[in-house]
């Protein structure tokens, strides 16, 4: 008898087998992948009708997942000592890292709707603001009285004071000063991660109770906002931050800032309510 032969033969047929289960494991897990999906995406439309039915109203809401980082910055104050490079305003350093200053030539004839056409020479005067082109103008946040211009860092922009500067504005268009936080030493902990889609956010400050019936989902944006301190830094994290205005009862006009955590989808406990002016609103934290 051909020993080796047999060898062969038992060789050839555990291989072909082990390609066999290997296939059929590849196929199940797909399929189960597949409907695992499916029913995923059907609970999320069932719920979607649910918040229709109890009146909650908003823009068809992306399920397109994003990435993004866990961020650091250093808190220290060596800000401070650069203040002395800014001219005709008084200005001062607060315990809390914030920049505090009122000009000593206030601006005037600010455009109400568009206050950016003449806050945005501002911004990039260095003499009148550090680090300026850092920020951007930020319509979400602004209020009639309050223009807000968030800072940007690595791909996305800072929801919190710690990253904004706030330009005070009186009814007739004169802005008298402002408040500003700088993060500073910006950088990534780690690779982009995936982040939840809007539309999940959405469900799951649903399903929490944080969206009450007959109320308005003013606007949603991926944010980066501070999630916990250290000694000397801070962690800053994709955020979905999601404005709703309730249209009735003793909240109504009031626009009220929830936040979800864009990695895990637990929802953040640092909210925020202010008056609406003018359908916008000021994020403070």
């Amino acid at each position: 008898m051909d020993f080796r032969r047999i060898e062969w033969l038992f060789l050839v047929a555990f291989i072909v087998i082990d390609i066999f289960l290997f296939v059929a494991f590849q196929r199940d897990t797909t399929g189960q992948t597949d409907t695992t999906s499916s029913k995923s995406a059907d609970s999320d439309t069932t719920i979607v009708k649910e918040m229709h039915a109890d009146e909650i109203s908003f823009s068809s809401p992306s399920k397109k997942s994003g990435e993004g980082y866990y961020i650091s910055t250093t808190n220290n104050d060596s800000i401070k000592s650069e203040l002395t490079a800014l001219s005709d305003q008084t200005v001062r350093y607060e315990t809390d890292g914030l920049i505090t200053s009122t000009f000593k030539t206030p601006v005037t004839n600010v455009d109400i709707k568009h206050p950016d056409k003449t806050l945005d020479t501002v911004v990039n005067n260095g003499a009148l603001i550090l680090y300026g082109t850092h920020y951007m103008y930020n319509a979400q946040l602004s209020s009639r009285n309050t223009i807000v211009y968030t800072q940007h860092v690595t791909d996305g922009q800072i929801y919190s004071r710690f990253g904004e500067i706030r330009f005070s504005m009186t009814n007739d268009g004169t802005v008298t000063g402002y408040t500003q936080g700088y993060l500073a030493n910006v950088a990534t902990l780690r690779e982009k991660t995936d982040t939840i889609s809007e539309r999940k956010a959405l469900i799951w400050l649903y399903q929490y109770n944080q969206i009450s019936n007959n109320t308005k989902v003013v606007w949603t944006q991926l944010a980066y906002t501070r999630y916990f301190d250290l000694k000397n830094s801070s962690v800053y994290i994709p955020t979905w931050v999601i404005a709703v205005k309730a249209n009735s009862g003793n909240n109504a006009g009031v626009l009220q800032i929830k936040r979800v955590n864009a990695f895990t989808g637990a929802i953040l406990d640092t909210n925020s309510s202010v008056k609406s002016v003018s359908g916008a609103t000021s994020v403070s934290e």
